[in-house]
């Protein structure tokens, strides 16, 4: 879904266009560290177009939202925040997140951008409910949800493989 791009203190947070798809988010995406948590480390994303067929299918669909996470005061792209899918019927979404730009890490990027995409959501599509998950070893994104506002609701225990072992899924939402 095409939206207007929101804006946080550090942040500009935007719908990607072809333009903004190449070597690095390509990058990102061949990097085992960065995708460590990700569940695309299995499927393998392989070229900068198959990763322009992603965005635009998702750009096109009316049931997500996927932002470009770009710093201001640089306009890099460090990594992106989706919404979705968003169920109507229950006026609730996920969000999934990578910030991609090793350099970014550890600066509150991550935080920042769940909690500004959280309040569009709800103030801006309706929604009363927003949902993320996270591995348990991924301590990184459980602080920037719960630094974001986000309660941990629930712990799915031997739920995923990571790092060659079973882990517990843990999982958090935000209420209107």
């Amino acid at each position: 879904m095409k939206v207007a791009a929101i804006e946080t203190g550090r942040l500009l947070l935007r719908n990607l266009e072809a333009e903004d798809i190449g070597a690095r988010y390509l990058g990102w995406m061949e990097d085992p560290e960065v995708t460590r948590f990700l569940e695309v480390r299995f499927a393998g994303v392989k070229s900068v177009s198959e990763l322009r067929d992603f965005v635009e299918s998702v750009n096109e669909s009316p049931a997500n939202v996927l932002f470009g996470i770009f710093e201001k005061h640089s306009g890099t792209h460090i990594g992106n925040i989706k919404i979705g899918p968003i169920i109507r019927e229950h006026a609730r979404a996920d969000i999934g997140y990578v910030i991609g730009e090793r350099g970014s890490w550890g600066k509150g990027y991550a935080s920042e951008a769940i909690k500004r995409v959280a309040k569009y959501a709800m103030e801006d599509l309706g929604l009363v409910k927003i949902k993320a998950g996270c591995y348990e070893n991924n301590i990184g994104s459980a602080k920037a949800l719960a630094k974001a506002g986000f309660a941990h609701e629930a712990t799915v225990p031997s739920d995923c493989i990571s790092d060659g072992r079973r882990v517990a899924s843990l999982l958090f939402a935000m209420n209107k």
